[in-house]
């Protein structure tokens, strides 16, 4: 199985992808993605190798924090593309064939004021530098893109992928995060 976990900054994610792995032990691989690398020939391609990469550890379960759903949007945000689109949908359908199917969207969602101290914490400690205006300007920009971000992995699970979700808005323990998983898998297609 192939979990993919989204959601917008400071909302819990890397805190349920670590308790998700410590509850499956060895049987898991976590792999964090960063933006797409810039060299290579298909925007995409960085998770096919990771893809490839699991199956050949002989591992279970794989995590990927941050994978195509956030490039997608977040092309589409930061970049003003279009996001990639009928490659999002190429690569939709090689993970379908390469997989069997065993891929679920998790994604964990909170209100803004749920991670908004956090974001200023963040912002003062990387920019001790910067003038109250400069902070606030920062903080309407995330405060921004944490709302578009949200709204966008929303409609991208009900309008776009071909793989089951499951959207989390509170604390959930790992085991119930898995169970919620394996029991959207075995939804699919009813």
């Amino acid at each position: 199985m192939l979990i993919v976990v989204s959601g917008p900054d400071r909302v819990g994610k890397s805190t349920l992808i670590q308790g998700m792995s410590d509850k499956l032990g060895d049987n898991a691989m976590v792999i964090h993605h960063g933006p797409p690398p810039t060299d290579q020939k298909n925007i995409f391609d960085f998770y096919r190798d990771d893809i490839r990469r699991w199956q050949d550890s002989g591992k279970k379960v794989a995590i990927f924090d941050r994978a195509w759903p956030c490039s997608y949007i977040l092309e589409q945000h930061r970049r003003n593309n279009a996001g990639h689109f009928e490659d999002l949908i190429d690569l939709e359908l090689w993970i379908n064939d390469q997989i069997d199917g065993a891929v679920v969207h998790l994604a964990q969602l909170r209100p803004w004021h749920w991670s908004a101290p956090l974001h200023v914490e963040e912002i003062k400690q990387e920019h001790p530098e910067y003038a109250d205006w400069r902070l606030r300007d920062e903080y309407v920009a995330r405060m921004q893109e944490h709302r578009i971000y949200t709204e966008q992995l929303q409609n991208f699970y009900e309008d776009v992928t071909m793989f089951p979700s499951v959207e989390l808005v509170t604390t959930v323990s790992p085991r119930e995060s898995l169970a919620l998983c394996e029991e959207a898998l075995r939804r699919t297609g009813e």
